[in-house]
């Protein structure tokens, strides 16, 4: 049974140092692909029900069923992995520790009421093999297990990127448990050019990548005569998910394309991808209220950050969204470690006379969480 805190240095530090003799994170992944043997099935899109779930861990416990390590929170990062963009996968893969203490397991951790689950996704160029790869969500070493899985093609392409099949992904082949309390989960973005600014009009990609029955999948019955538009697709996306891009580089038409799509407010700087773990763990501290903008030079120095870094995070995340998920629904009400339920496919709670409360999330919205 896997279980919240369960990831282990050891484990990590192991696959790390096997890593580092094969000279790559993604050597299994990279030699299956070389054998002619296609993705592995845990990060084939079109493999395991196509949807990815992230989902409340409940144990059987009698007649009835516990909540062990608390409401699941998705965490999901795209990665561009096209010509210079190559080695994010390496750069996530050695940001994990860091990501673990911030998110998770650390004294200050800006997650630690959730349970956790990491997902992360490589975004290429139709052109290539693989266009788009997504891992399972997990909470423990398997995150980094999978992330050796992908297989980055670190092609050129064309200087548009097919970031639109991750976020396709995210809207429409995606379910988790948090959005049933009105909630929403994390998804990052990392790159450093456009995407495309529609889908295939005959879904041609999409089932290259996601399978013959993406349709279905993704639209249930009621298949839509036309495939939403990028702009329905980004609405979709900010429904369900915090999302940010996170740009490499200071390209101007990066900046004004990502803005547009998701929101000015949403487009963050990485000045350095070696501070990817801290700055998504302020992105998430700010959001969830557990850090307040004054606070984010604290809370850095507190990780024993150096001083031109916390200067450099504080800067890079000026003007982002503050505490959206503390103005969402039942943001207070969430279930907690412990809770019982009395059947599995619950969403709350069992109260303390053994009854079902009749709780539903209220659908109130302020302007501060409205998605665009």
């Amino acid at each position: 049974m896997r279980e919240k805190g369960s990831w282990s240095d050891t484990t990590y530090r192991a696959r790390a140092t096997v890593a580092r003799e094969r000279k790559s994170v993604t050597f299994e992944g990279e030699d299956r692909a070389k054998q002619g043997k296609g993705l592995d099935p845990l990060v084939d899109p079109a493999q395991y029900n196509v949807v990815r779930m992230s989902n409340n861990l409940l144990v059987p416990d009698g007649d009835e069923f516990v909540l062990q390590f608390g409401t699941a929170m998705p965490v999901k990062t795209d990665l561009d992995t096209t010509g210079s963009m190559g080695g994010n996968v390496e750069v996530a893969f050695k940001a994990l520790p860091k990501v673990q203490d911030l998110l998770v397991q650390g004294a200050n951790a800006v997650l630690k009421r959730y349970h956790v689950q990491i997902q992360t996704c490589v975004v290429q160029d139709q052109g290539d093999q693989f266009p788009f790869q997504s891992t399972q969500f997990e909470p423990d070493n398997e995150v980094e297990r999978q992330m050796g899985l992908l297989v980055p093609e670190r092609r050129g392409g064309d200087s548009t990127e097919d970031y639109q099949l991750g976020l396709f992904a995210a809207g429409y082949l995606t379910k988790t448990s948090i959005v049933n309390y009105g909630l929403k989960g994390y998804y990052f973005i990392v790159g450093d050019e456009i995407g495309r600014d529609e889908l295939d009009a005959r879904g041609t990609l999409l089932r290259k990548v996601f399978g013959k029955e993406v349709m279905e999948k993704a639209f249930d019955s009621k298949k839509p005569q036309s495939l939403p538009t990028l702009e329905q697709i980004a609405k979709k996306v900010l429904e369900k998910w915090h999302v940010f891009f996170l740009q490499i580089g200071s390209q101007g038409s990066t900046t004004n394309w990502w803005s547009n799509l998701i929101g000015e407010d949403r487009v963050v700087k990485l000045s350095r991808t070696e501070d990817l773990a801290q700055v998504q763990a302020c992105i998430i501290g700010l959001t969830e209220g557990v850090i307040k903008p004054k606070g984010i030079p604290e809370f850095l120095k507190a990780i024993k950050t150096d001083g031109a870094a916390i200067a450099r995070i504080t800067n890079d995340l000026a003007g982002i969204p503050v505490g959206m998920q503390t103005a969402l629904p039942n943001f207070d009400k969430i279930p907690t470690p412990g809770s019982r339920f009395k059947n599995r496919e619950d969403i709350w709670p069992i109260d303390a006379s053994g009854k079902m409360p009749k709780k539903k999330p209220d659908g109130k919205k302020s302007a501060s969480n409205i998605g665009l």
